[in-house]
């Protein structure tokens, strides 16, 4: 869900907006800007319900060996930037991989159409500036829904316009480079737009905010990916429902009626309270029994 540095510049103004905007809901500590964030974000749906989308889906019926060696390449120009920011988190080994990839990928892998490095043990892996400053402690900063880029944070933002500063790529001159460069974000923001088509398909059959739910997943899983862990959508709970809200507090209330039947033998107002009186009962019972062995 780590949206595409490339993608940025074709939505700084709508970026300028975000930063004129006057907050005016803020139900989330996380989410001050949340009126322009939820404006933004049904204007994201519109378009990618009628527009987007299926391009996207188009973009999936081609034929995956042309599919993948359209991400292959762009991949490979963005691989650059991984090894800038893997020297700065200091993982010295995994920037040393990744410019093997890219000597291989370009030499072998006709100008990087190929991941040969990827079938030799030597895999992709993401990292940005945005999650370089989150390893060094930054925190994340308000969160932001930009449409064409997607959510992302104030802290992720910066890191991705960095990025570009970052990219050695960014300062070499050739024939067409502005068609190539949005040629590129084109094919990655398809790339990953039918990557997350499941779990998008999830939030909006399931939750009863998808802005909510899209906001809160997107939160935990960067900062799983800055801590190395993963987060699964399915795993979510219904987040900022209206109608899951007041159930939450109803089973605490639910509790302490619950809580005088291990005292004593009274009958319990719920079904789960009924099995400990049964059990005491239990005890109970050769109690009244041993008067009557006598007579017998």
């Amino acid at each position: 869900m780590q949206s595409s540095s490339s993608r940025l510049p074709l939505a700084l103004p709508l970026i300028a907006a975000a930063f004129l905007a006057t907050p005016c809901r803020a139900a989330d500590p996380s989410d001050p800007l949340e009126s322009m964030n939820r404006r933004f974000f049904g204007m994201e749906e519109a378009l990618d319900r009628h527009l987007l989308g299926p391009i996207a889906h188009s973009f999936g019926a081609a034929p995956s060996p042309l599919r993948r060696a359209l991400r292959n390449f762009g991949r490979n120009l963005g691989e650059p930037v991984v090894v800038v920011n893997d020297l700065l988190q200091g993982r010295v080994a995994q920037a040393a991989g990744t410019v093997v990839r890219i000597v291989v990928n370009t030499t072998f892998g006709v100008g990087g159409l190929l991941d040969v490095a990827k079938k030799n043990h030597l895999p992709h892996h993401d990292n940005s500036f945005g999650t370089t400053l989150g390893r060094w402690g930054a925190g994340p900063g308000p969160y932001l829904f930009i449409p064409l880029v997607g959510p992302t944070t104030f802290r992720d933002a910066f890191g991705s316009i960095a990025d570009i500063g970052l990219n050695p790529l960014t300062y070499v001159r050739y024939r067409s480079k502005t068609e190539i460069d949005v040629g590129v974000a084109v094919i990655q923001g398809l790339g990953e737009r039918l990557d997350g088509e499941r779990d998008l398909a999830t939030i909006r059959e399931t939750s009863t905010d998808p802005y909510a739910t899209l906001r809160s997943y997107f939160l935990q899983n960067r900062q799983a990916e800055i801590t190395g862990k993963t987060t699964d959508i399915g795993a979510l709970p219904d987040l900022d429902s209206p109608e899951a809200a007041p159930a939450k507090p109803a089973s605490p209330t639910d509790r302490p009626p619950n809580s005088p039947p291990p005292a004593g033998p009274t009958s319990p107002p719920s079904d789960e309270a009924a099995t400990p009186p049964q059990r005491e009962a239990t005890p109970d019972a050769p109690k009244a029994q041993a008067p009557d062995q006598p007579p017998s």
